[in-house]
């Protein structure tokens, strides 16, 4: 499950709709204050929409110190007769399916629920029919616009894509139980009715059967006739529970207003097979993609541009609050509560070993035992020790409570330092190589990596990264994927020669190898219409296909010639 794409309209900086392609590992370039940042907040908005049902966000979940300052310092211009669409697009590939559409997995096959449901998004993989499809790609687009009604924003507009090919939409006005679920594409090959082998065979193409989906949801719905020929698919609509807007709540299951006819019930109050079925589907079918990308946005750890050093007596939070990343604390709160020693274990491979980023440094656990005043231990020492007393200060010794502090080893000096004794640099690039190597981060998303960084240190982070999005000794994409927003010239040009070596064969003892398709990168300009995003294909040669923008690289170039 991996974010693979990103379409952002009325956004802060944008203006007409721009779409970034991630890759595994993908690089956002450009000058200052053009709109790189935009992207990472756009994740953070979505989030705060999905999670929280909050179009109007200022501090957000995962954001840390971010403040977004809500719609109006949101929407493109401060316009708020426009409308915010960010759509969200996410690759199920590397999984084959998704606990998030079980349905599409097969589960319903063979269920009575079912039975007039015969379509092939629903019979799996496991089934025999060999028309079977597996979801590889779902996607959400969400519309955000200004109310005067409610003197806020609300969600407009909810469409969901299956395999790039839209399915339906909820559409509402800024009001309490208003949501329509619309545009229904009962054309989609998902949707269509299952055919095994023979069957396409003697069947006629033109004589294709319409879509049982199309028969079901028109029988059950509320105020429509039964008679499907009589009426167009494409004015078809559905009333659906929402809060204020278009957006259901994903906690529960998607209510719809249909009824059996036979039974003259509403969905909440009937028990039919046909509505429980057709319910359990349309709820699949729109809030299923809803979901997955919730978690998506779930799983990111966004580490900002200032990484907070850690203090002298520094305290570890308990409880997981990844608002922390941001700033860099939540790596030192995994490192804390690393008593396998497993995660330090690997920091320290990569701050420390041959091939890596060399730094010179390693991180340590120093343990105290501190001696309260006034104790039964303090009080012996204030009176004076006797050969009588060593029994019980041992036993006092034992019962001391223990602190734990971590401390940085410099290899060069042979001594032990605290985090804020050593260069910044150091302390600001811990996060992000415990980030890389953290378990349970799905998407990583660092702005700028390389502060106050040594340039050879630098292209050992490319190392790094690809080492963080590739499973041991595999060639291909692990689930974790990095957003990396960054001015440096060495990180890139190290992930451009892993790609060389790759296709070369000539990769170093231990390096794992990185494909072109692996790495996106993003060039963001400003021109007369606005903010331009610009990917820049790389090919098996690490050269670029795609010629940088004018002004990238031109003062190395002006200085060097």
């Amino acid at each position: 499950m991996r974010l693979s794409r990103i379409e952002i309209e009325n956004f802060k900086a944008i203006g007409k709709r721009q779409a970034i392609n991630l890759g595994s590992i993908t690089l956002l370039f450009g000058p200052n204050s053009t709109g790189k940042s935009t992207v990472l907040h756009a994740l953070h908005y979505v989030r705060e929409i999905l999670e929280r049902q909050n179009p109007d966000p200022d501090q957000t979940i995962g954001g840390g110190p971010i403040d977004l300052g809500g719609f109006r310092a949101l929407i493109h211009n401060h316009e708020l007769d426009r409308a915010i669409t960010i759509k969200m697009i996410v690759d199920l590939t590397d999984e084959q399916g998704s606990d998030y559409l079980p349905l599409n997995w097969g589960t319903s096959f063979g269920d009575a629920r079912f039975a007039n449901l015969d379509i092939r998004y629903m019979v799996g993989e496991n089934s025999e029919l060999k028309d079977y499809a597996i979801v590889q790609e779902v996607a959400v687009s969400i519309e955000v616009r200004w109310s005067d009604l409610l003197s806020g924003p609300y969600v407009s507009s909810l469409e969901i894509e299956l395999d790039r090919e839209s399915v339906a939409a909820i559409e509402s006005p800024p009001q309490d139980g208003r949501g329509i679920l619309t545009a229904f594409n009962f054309s989609h090959p998902l949707l269509q009715q299952v055919r095994d082998e023979e069957d396409r065979d003697l069947g006629d193409a033109s004589d294709e059967p319409i879509s049982p989906l199309n028969v079901e949801v028109w029988g059950l719905s509320r105020d429509m006739a039964r008679e499907t020929e009589a009426l167009d698919e494409h004015d078809f609509r559905v009333c659906v529970a929402t809060e204020i807007g278009a957006l259901p709540d994903p906690n529960e299951l998607l209510k719809s207003e249909l009824r059996d006819p036979e039974a003259r019930q509403y969905v909440v109050e009937s028990s039919t097979p046909r509505v429980q079925g057709l319910t359990a589907l349309l709820d699949e079918l729109i809030l299923g993609p809803v979901r997955i990308v919730r978690q998506t946005l779930r799983n990111i750890a966004y580490i900002g541009p200032l990484r907070e050093i850690p203090s002298r007596g520094f305290r570890p939070r308990l409880s997981p609050d990844e608002s922390r990343w941001a700033q860099g604390l939540a790596a030192w709160d995994l490192l804390y509560a690393d008593n396998t020693g497993d995660l330090t274990t690997m920091v320290n491979d990569w701050l420390s070993g041959d091939g890596k980023l060399r730094t010179g440094y390693r991180v340590d656990k120093v343990e105290f035992r501190e001696i309260p005043v006034p104790s039964g231990m303090s009080n012996l020492f204030d009176r004076g020790l006797s050969e009588d007393d060593v029994g019980e200060l041992q036993e006092l010794y034992e019962n001391l409570s223990t602190r734990v502090e971590f401390a940085l080893q410099d290899f060069n000096k042979g001594i032990i330092v605290a985090p804020d004794d050593v260069g910044v640099g150091i302390s600001q690039m811990i996060p992000i190589v415990v980030g890389c190597v953290a378990d349970g981060i799905g998407l990583l998303v660092v702005e700028q990596p390389e502060l106050h960084v040594h340039p050879a240190v630098q292209v050992g982070m490319g190392d790094l990264f690809i080492h963080s999005i590739s499973r041991q000794g595999a060639t291909v994409a692990d689930n974790r994927s990095l957003l990396v927003e960054t001015h440096s010239e060495h990180i890139m040009l190290r992930l451009l020669r892993r790609i060389r070596e790759t296709a070369e064969g000539v990769l170093p003892p231990g390096l794992l190898p990185l494909l072109p398709d692996q790495l996106s990168i993003v060039y963001v300009e400003t021109s007369s219409d606005g903010v331009n995003f610009h990917s820049l294909r790389v090919d098996r040669e690490g050269e670029f296909i795609d010629r940088w923008p004018h002004g990238f690289f031109d003062e190395r170039a002006e200085e060097l010639f």
